[in-house]
C-alpha cells in the first residue's frame, strides 16, 4: 500500500496475466461548516490628541471545536484600517485604492490547541502560524504544570511571531526580534502569601531574562518587571492599578528612565495619557480609545 496525493491504492497483479487490479480508497477528510464556527469581528477606534482618528485595530476571527476537545482559529487581518485627520478634513475613506485594500487577506493566522499526554504528563499544545499569505511564521507552545515547581511553559517560534513574542505595546503583541527559546515558570509565591504572585522566564536564544513579581490587597494592584538583556543590562516597569471606584478602573505606568501613561477605563471606553519626569504631561500623543466586537 502506498499513499498517493491523499489516496491510498492497493496494485496487485496477476501471475498468469498481464491484468493489473487498482482499488481505490479516498481518505477521510476535514471539513468545517460557517454554521458550526464561531465568527466575530473586532476592533479599536483611537481618537489622539492631535486630532487624528484611526481604527488601529480590525480582524475577523472564526473558530471551531477541532480532533475531539481541540480547538482551530483562524484570524484574519484586513489590509485596510479607516482613518481620517480632523484637522485638515482628511481620510482614506474616500480613497478607492486604499479602500480595495479590505480584500487584502494575506495577513491571516492559524493556531490549533489541544490538550495531550506526553510521557505522562498533562500538557496544553497550542500549535500556531501567522502571516500564511507571506509564507508563514511558526510557532508552538506547550504548557503543563510540574509537581514541586508549579506552571511550566515551552515557546518556540520564529522571529517575526507577535502571539508568542511575550512582548506587547498597548495591550496588542508585538513581533519577536529574534527566533525564540523559551521558558517560564510560575513562581509558588501563594503559598507564601496568597496576595503574591510571581514569575520568571529565560530565553535559551537572545539570553534575555525577565521577572515579573505582583501583588493585591483590596482595591490596589501592584506589579514590577525586571528584564535582563544578554549584556547583563537591566531595566524596570512598575504598574499601579486601583479598581475602588465602581465601574471605573485607574492605571499608572512608570519606566526605570520616569516615563509611562495614566490610564482611565470606563466599560469599552479608555482614556490614555502619556507623562514623564521631564516633558510632564504629553497631551498631543493623549488617545481615546474605544474597543468595539460584533458576533457573526
Amino acid at each position: 500500500r502506498i499513499n498517493v496525493r491523499g489516496a491510498f491504492i492497493r496494485h496487485t497483479r496477476s501471475s498468469h496475466a498481464r491484468t493489473h487490479l487498482l482499488s481505490f480508497t479516498p481518505l477521510k477528510t476535514l471539513t468545517f461548516n460557517m454554521d458550526q464556527m464561531d465568527v466575530s469581528l473586532a476592533g479599536r477606534i483611537n481618537v489622539r490628541g492631535d486630532g487624528n482618528v484611526v481604527e488601529d485595530r480590525f480582524s475577523l476571527t472564526a473558530s471551531a471545536d477541532f480532533a475531539k476537545g481541540g480547538r482551530i482559529t483562524l484570524n484574519a487581518n484586513p489590509g485596510f484600517r479607516p482613518s481620517a485627520a480632523l484637522k485638515d478634513g482628511k481620510t482614506n475613506l474616500t480613497d478607492a485604492s486604499q479602500l480595495s485594500g479590505i480584500g487584502n487577506l494575506d495577513d491571516i493566522d492559524v493556531s490549533i490547541s489541544k490538550s495531550a499526554d506526553i510521557l505522562g504528563q498533562a500538557c496544553d499544545l497550542t500549535l500556531s502560524t501567522e502571516s500564511l499569505g507571506n509564507g508563514g511564521i511558526a510557532g508552538l507552545q506547550v504548557k503543563t504544570n510540574v509537581d514541586k515547581v508549579g506552571d511550566v511553559t515551552l515557546t518556540l517560534a520564529k522571529k517575526g511571531h507577535k502571539a508568542f513574542s511575550g512582548k506587547s505595546k498597548d495591550g496588542e503583541a508585538q513581533a519577536s526580534e529574534n527566533d525564540a527559546c523559551r521558558i517560564d515558570v510560575a513562581l509558588p509565591l501563594s503559598d507564601v502569601n496568597a496576595d503574591l504572585t510571581g514569575s520568571v522566564n529565560y530565553d535559551l536564544n537572545t539570553q534575555d531574562a525577565n521577572l515579573s513579581l505582583g501583588y493585591k490587597n483590596g482595591d490596589v494592584a501592584l506589579r514590577l518587571r525586571t528584564s535582563m538583556g544578554s549584556d547583563k543590562s537591566l531595566s524596570h516597569k512598575v504598574n499601579a492599578d486601583y479598581s475602588g471606584i465602581e465601574g471605573i478602573g485607574l492605571g499608572l505606568e512608570v519606566n526605570d528612565a520616569g516615563a509611562g501613561k495614566v490610564t482611565v477605563t470606563k466599560d469599552k471606553y479608555s482614556l490614555v495619557v502619556p507623562v514623564s519626569k521631564d516633558g510632564g504631561v504629553d497631551t498631543n500623543n493623549a488617545s481615546l480609545r474605544m474597543t468595539w466586537s460584533m458576533d457573526m
